[in-house]
């Protein structure tokens, strides 16, 4: 089993906004960078209710990525995929 050692670790709160009906989304997250792997940062995001309007939001996501920025592209695109604007 390989080790790694993290690198980083913080807490992150990742908001996004239903254009159409005003309702705020909000996540809370931990980001994590490691030293080993072709994927060392990862961001596991956990929903805090209540739902938008007219449609449920997944309770949990993990994203990783091969680095901060691309983690974040991944968020923006996860969000779009139901009609969110990412804003933070």
């Amino acid at each position: 089993m390989p080790r790694y050692n993290i690198i980083f670790e913080s807490n992150e709160e990742i908001c996004g906004i239903v254009p159409k009906a005003y309702d705020w989304v909000h996540y809370k997250s931990i980001l994590k960078v490691k030293d080993v792997g072709k994927n060392p940062v990862s961001l596991e995001m956990t929903f805090i209710p209540p739902h938008p309007f007219a449609f449920n939001m997944p309770e949990a996501h993990s994203i990783k990525g091969s680095s901060i920025t691309d983690v974040y592209v991944k968020v923006v695109r996860f969000f779009n995929k139901f009609g969110i604007e990412f804003r933070n």
